[in-house]
């Protein structure tokens, strides 16, 4: 037993004294690895920095394309190295973000763009890499020194009392110069908006509110099996999702914890044989629309198949009574017993948001070519190619009487410029 007791001791000991040595071995290596990388990212940035301001000083794109290429090489250098450090996840996202969209502008407007533009962008470009850098230097200053063991590194590189540099703090920085310096795309607009949407300032409903209204809304269908489920955690939209079971029929209805709003809604069941008519599914549509709380629409579009009328309503802006095209709402109506079949009123509750824009008058006689006729005119919101909010004059023309010719255009009101032209 003593043998055995004293084995043990001493096979222990080896064990823990080897242990011991791999991990200051591995902390070495670590400390190694984080300060090579803040070096390295140090030097690029400031390179980047450099190269940003030498391709302000040509007006021929050609001129700069070798600085043009270092800013493309430079951020992706740059993204490699932070990618490898323990930094706050707000700030290496919205860096990487940055650095990303800030090479990509640069390596595609060498071949292409308009050359004001790319001096506008980059000159916000390097005022904001003039400020960052100064950051950069505040918050990596004292961590290359070589003598910090793994949690004081981790510290320091996140946010924590004992960090000296706030990294949310910078992260939100470039967050800004993102927003503005490069334009959303499409799919970010629409994510834009969906987090928006979170900033509802209606009360919230209860569980059983929301039961309530979707009995006041469906009481052909909410009679039977009934289950509530809340959204995720984080959903930029919170909602109470209902699911029923009435008969053959089953279904869903989302409805906002925010306000009570119907985001959407769909039944499946057997269709009988049509029965309404389309001016009775019209205005049953709007009765229900109505009782829904969605009072500020017009119908814009219908159209039908076997079963169903599938109708679109856009909101109308009080100011000036335009439509706006990006805030629709979309019902399906049963031709059989004239109920609601489908709802989407996602797009709708993530109303745009509308800037005052001039209204110039337009002689269309002088705008359209002789034998063109302006049938219908109104006022719409629509997106240009540059997913801004434009007003525009909303034109129903008609080209050949004869042949019936039929286009729908839309022309900004400020500017005069055709916005889209769309053959009917």
């Amino acid at each position: 037993m003593v043998f055995f007791l004293t084995y043990s001791f001493i096979v222990l000991g080896i064990y823990t004294l080897g242990t011991t040595r791999e991990n200051e071995q591995l902390s070495i290596a670590l400390n190694t690895q984080y300060s090579n990388s803040i070096s390295d990212a140090s030097q690029k940035l400031g390179e980047l920095e450099d190269a940003v301001k030498k391709s302000l000083l040509f007006e021929d794109n050609k001129s700069s394309s070798k600085e043009r290429e270092d800013i493309w090489r430079l951020s992706s250098d740059i993204k490699s190295s932070i990618a490898t450090l323990p930094v706050d996840e707000s700030f290496s996202t919205s860096w990487m973000n940055y650095l990303g969209r800030l090479g990509n502008f640069a390596k595609e407007s060498t071949e292409q763009g308009n050359p004001d533009e790319y001096y506008e962008v980059i000159q916000k470009a390097a005022d904001n890499l003039n400020e960052l850098s100064s950051e950069w230097q505040v918050a990596t200053k004292g961590l290359l020194s070589g003598n910090l063991s793994i949690s004081h590194w981790e510290n320091k590189l996140r946010d924590s009392p004992d960090g000296k540099a706030n990294w949310s703090k910078m992260g939100q920085s470039v967050m800004e110069y993102t927003e503005t310096v490069f334009p959303l795309t499409a799919s970010e607009s629409d994510a834009q908006k969906k987090k928006d949407l979170s900033g509802i300032k209606e009360a919230k409903i209860a569980e059983e509110e929301a039961i309530d209204k979707f009995k006041q809304l469906f009481p052909n269908v909410s009679n039977d099996l009934i289950v509530v489920d809340k959204s995720r955690k984080g959903s930029p939209y919170p909602f109470y999702h209902l699911r029923f079971a009435e008969s053959s029929a089953i279904g869903y209805i989302d409805i906002t914890q925010k306000g009570g709003h119907v985001l959407s809604y769909l039944v499946e069941r057997r269709m009988g044989k049509p029965t309404k008519d389309y001016e009775e599914l019209e205005k049953l549509a709007e009765q229900f629309l109505k009782q829904a709380d969605y009072s500020d629409l017009v119908l814009e579009e219908a159209r039908e198949n076997d079963t169903a009328w599938h109708f679109v309503f856009v909101r109308v802006n009080p100011e000036n009574g335009a439509k706006v095209f990006s805030d629709p709402i979309h019902m399906k109506m049963a031709k059989d017993t004239g109920e609601v079949l489908g709802l989407d009123a996602s797009e709708y509750i993530r109303k745009e948001k509308l800037a005052p824009q001039p209204i110039r008058k337009v002689d269309w006689k002088q705008f359209f070519r002789p034998g063109v006729e302006v049938m219908d005119e109104q006022l719409a919101y629509v997106e240009d190619r540059q997913m801004q909010q434009r007003l525009a004059h909303y034109l129903t023309v008609v080209s050949d009487k004869e042949k019936s010719e039929t286009y729908k255009i839309l022309v900004d009101t400020d500017t005069l410029e055709v916005i889209t032209t769309e053959k009917q």
